[in-house]
């Protein structure tokens, strides 16, 4: 892939005019075990966040036997299975996804290997050719994936380098994101700490923090179970004003999910959205503390479709309509895989809402 989408060019395309989802491109993200209103929602987050730079960790410990690959089950739209895998067999499966899903919406996004592949380039993009014709699109698909799978991990993890440069092209981008009222996102996959020469740990954290300058959300998807590194990146976010979000893999995340708000399927959609750079602050709270009875009503509506939730009424005032209602909604949907329990569930437990939620009963 040439310089045409690097640099100037990838920054031209910030305050390029975007359609909204077509039934089709809605219709395909269900058919992955999307909500319809989580497939609607992504209009709004495209509407946000104009480009997007992943950061791919191709280095030699990605050669690392711990990690998890997401595997469909044939013949079923949601089940999974997790397999057993190296640390890069998971991380590019998770990359090779949201390169087809940035395909699939139109989302422009450049996807930067840390170490040279042996064979294409180290940096391609998607969803980034101004002429927009289908047969471009295509081939702009096909030979980022073509990338993808002729990549083998190997050399150093140049995390900084690559930093310094993402802020590069975003101060060319920043004036037109300011007049737009958009932002970047910002996705670092990784297993590990920068090792850029004579760089240290301080110069990785100084290049994430003169991302502050720019209108930028972080997320930094993590690929590894060794405690110093998840320590190191979960310390991240008292230090930064930076918007920033670790992610663990699927499986990790569902169990911190389920500890505050356990009457959540934290289903394979939800995980891929937050991985995408979608930020909205109900999703930022899902694993941090029990949803209060309104932030509840906001997941929801964002799940199910804002449009459902006309005339349903509030939960703080009437919960036990509330919980009909929701239930009815329920119904609509299909059971998805749960990366906790290992079995298929439907979005939500009733039950445990309602015990979450429900007014206490005192008897004197």
């Amino acid at each position: 892939m040439d310089s045409r989408n690097s640099s100037s060019s990838f920054a031209s395309i910030v305050g390029r005019q975007r359609e909204p989802l077509s039934e089709d491109q809605i219709q395909r993200l269900v058919a992955q075990g999307f909500t319809r209103g989580l497939a609607a929602s992504t209009n709004a987050m495209l509407d946000a966040f104009a480009v997007r730079f992943w950061i791919v960790d191709n280095s030699g410990s990605m050669c690392a036997r711990d990690g998890h690959r997401i595997v469909p089950v044939a013949g079923s739209d949601s089940r999974v299975r997790m397999v057993p895998c190296t640390r890069w067999d998971e991380i590019s499966e998770c990359v090779e996804y949201h390169v087809r899903l940035a395909g699939l919406l139109g989302a422009p996004t450049q996807f930067r290997l840390l170490n040279p592949p042996k064979a294409g380039p180290r940096q391609f993009s998607v969803a980034t050719d101004t002429t927009d014709t289908e047969r471009r699109s295509h081939l702009e698909l096909d030979e980022a994936l073509s990338i993808l799978h002729s990549t083998r991990p190997g050399g150093p993890t140049p995390l900084t380098a690559h930093l310094v440069e993402i802020a590069s092209e975003l101060e060319q981008m920043a004036p037109i994101l300011r007049q737009t009222g958009k932002k970047a996102v910002v996705v670092i996959a990784t297993d590990g700490l920068p090792t850029d020469g004579g760089r240290n740990r301080k110069e990785f954290v100084a290049a994430l923090r003169s991302l502050e300058q720019y209108p930028v959300w972080v997320v930094i998807r993590l690929c590894t179970d060794e405690d110093h590194v998840v320590d190191f990146y979960n310390d991240l976010d008292d230090q930064l004003e930076i918007s920033l979000e670790v992610l663990d893999d699927f499986p990790a995340e569902g169990k911190e999910v389920i500890a505050e708000n356990p009457w959540v399927n934290y289903a394979l959609p939800l995980h891929r959205l937050r991985e995408f750079g979608f930020h909205d602050r109900v999703f930022d709270l899902l694993d941090e503390r029990p949803l209060t009875k309104s932030e509840t009503r906001d997941f929801l509506k964002i799940l199910f479709g804002s449009e459902v939730f006309d005339g349903i009424p509030d939960p703080s005032l009437d919960w036990e309509g509330f919980s009909f209602h929701v239930k009815s909604l329920m119904e609509n949907e299909s059971m998805q895989y749960d990366p906790v329990r290992r079995k298929m569930k439907p979005w939500l437990s009733q039950k445990k809402l309602d015990r979450a939620n429900r007014p206490r009963r005192f008897f004197w």
